[in-house]
């Protein structure tokens, strides 16, 4: 009876132990830094499918998102504050990825336009503010999709685009998307490992 003691204690310990870690990974997950996979072939040949990578979520709490970085937002919804980040977070946890799939569409794509930018497209190329925008990472021929161009982007928007420009759904295709629904920065790729490395 009193070896029971010791090890009821011992127990609850390592209970309380377990929690504390899972709560706090949930917490970093919903807040700070988490990781995403790939799933799709529109950022080819900079992200392939399977590729997994890590998003800073802090990126952008005191900065915009700038020309150039690849991002990760939600399709049809914004973000949300801390407290909802924490239970997506948590229900994410306890889902198959079928179900997160079917609840929201997250895509990653290319920041090509900021407030104020005038998008235009013109013979497979990408103009802003007049000027031809110079892009090494394109794969195929830029088309404009079903967008009217030029479009100038809103205060709190992005004009985003799959580098692999004939297959990518984007801002070509629904409009510009707002800041709020942007859940980070991809910074950089950990699996396949032989493909470790920062994005750019």
């Amino acid at each position: 009876m009193r070896n029971e003691k010791p090890i009821l204690k011992e127990i609850g310990s390592w209970i309380v132990v377990i929690v504390v870690a899972l709560v706090l990974s949930l917490f970093i997950d919903s807040t700070i830094i988490a990781k995403a996979e790939v799933e799709q072939s529109s950022m080819e040949n900079t992200l392939f499918e399977g590729q997994q990578l890590i998003v800073n979520k802090l990126s952008y709490t005191f900065d915009e998102p700038k020309r150039g970085d690849i991002i990760i937002f939600l399709e049809n919804e914004e973000k949300g504050n801390i407290i909802d980040n924490f239970i997506r977070s948590v229900k994410n946890r306890f889902s198959s990825s079928d179900e997160i799939a079917a609840e929201q569409e997250r895509l990653v794509k290319r920041v090509i336009g900021v407030a104020g930018d005038e998008i235009d497209i013109q013979n497979g190329y990408v103009y802003i503010n007049g000027e031809r925008l110079e892009e090494s990472y394109v794969n195929g021929i830029t088309l404009p999709g079903n967008l009217k161009l030029p479009i100038t982007v809103g205060e709190g928007e992005l004009f985003v685009i799959g580098d692999n420009r004939e297959v990518s759904r984007d801002s070509r295709d629904f409009g510009p998307i707002d800041v709020k629904q942007v859940e980070g920065k991809a910074v950089f790729r950990v699996y396949p490992f032989n493909q470790i490395g920062k994005v750019e």
